[in-house]
């Protein structure tokens, strides 16, 4: 395939993976869960959506609840709206997919923030990568802890691997 197919490929992606985080954003702050995404007890945004996983904060409950290590429990998505939204899972997936496709399209080659443009490649892979360890840590919450699955987060770490696998064909052709 040539570098701009994949290129127009990988912006679908992206736009994909900001669509389904921002459902995840909706549904994390809904009052009540979507029946949309609900399919039996095997797939369920609501349960994975309002867990306490569905936050940063999910790591801490993790190490303290589940695996009842003795440290402090860190809950601060409970502070108030503004820091649940700043935590969310889904909100910080959606910012870092915009950051990604702005770095690929309008910021290609001009500086953003600190980001000279020819890092841009070696940022957006990074993002990626780290997306892709985020992604599977999430998944393992959902298949051995809340035994649940949530078909937007699935769409959205396909949408983040595709977009990983792409931008290595673009890094390396």
């Amino acid at each position: 395939m040539s570098k701009k197919t994949l290129s127009i490929i990988l912006n679908i992606l992206l736009i994909i993976g900001m669509f389904s985080a921002l459902f995840l954003v909706y549904e994390h702050f809904s009052p009540s869960a979507s029946k949309f995404c609900t399919f039996g007890t095997s797939f369920d945004c609501g349960i994975v959506n309002k867990s306490p996983y569905a936050n940063l904060d999910g790591l801490s409950y993790l190490l303290t609840i589940d695996f009842n290590l003795p440290i402090p429990l860190i809950d601060i998505s409970s502070i108030n709206l503004f820091l649940d939204l700043l935590t969310s899972n889904a909100f910080l997936g959606f910012l870092t997919l915009l950051l990604i496709f702005l770095l690929r399209t309008k910021f290609k080659n001009k500086k953003l923030l600190w980001i000279a443009p020819e890092k841009n490649t070696k940022w957006v892979i990074g993002l990626l990568t780290f997306g892709i360890i985020y992604g599977f840590y999430l998944f393992l919450i959902q298949h051995y802890i809340l035994k649940t699955y949530c078909i937007f987060c699935l769409i959205l770490d396909a949408a983040i691997l595709g977009s990983l696998i792409i931008m290595w064909k673009l890094k390396n052709e």
